[in-house]
């Protein structure tokens, strides 16, 4: 928990200084770690890497309920949303929230990444997403791409 605090102070002061001028935005792109899981450095980290690439993030924070996820997309307009979890249950939350955005009619306006430790192509395939990534720079150059 303290490395966690550490870096994100760390990341406060970083961030600004990192923006890439003329970098590709990955337009706004909501992310957050799913309801029954705390973890949340690796989804900072990517949090921290698409603001230095001048995208719009809006981070729900971690154990977010899937109505916080639709009722986010609905105010924001996002192209891309991510779903963040480090433990094996988080895949439940992923699809209960996934279930939730196709049931409301949005699924089709919006490319879906998974990520975390135990997230791999069968989770994917499961819980009916676009893509997965335990990488961090390969979950931001998939966001700047699907905002294009």
């Amino acid at each position: 928990m303290m490395s966690g605090e550490i870096f994100s102070a760390i990341s406060e002061l970083l961030v600004p200084l990192l923006k890439a001028g003329g970098s590709v935005s990955a337009g706004t792109v909501i992310i957050s770690t799913v309801k029954g899981d705390i973890h949340n450095i690796m989804k900072d980290i990517v949090v921290n890497m698409l603001k230095a690439a001048n995208s719009n993030v809006v981070d729900l924070g971690v154990d977010v309920p899937s109505q916080a996820f639709l009722n986010s997309l609905k105010e924001e307009g996002a192209k891309v949303l991510g779903l963040s979890g480090l433990l094996t249950l988080a895949s439940d939350s992923m699809k209960e929230t996934i279930d939730l955005i196709s049931a409301a009619g949005l699924r089709d306006r919006v490319k879906i990444m998974i990520g975390g430790g135990p997230v791999d192509g069968n989770v994917c395939r499961i819980v009916r997403t676009d893509d997965w990534s335990t990488d961090a720079q390969k979950a931001m150059r998939m966001a700047q791409q699907w905002a294009k």
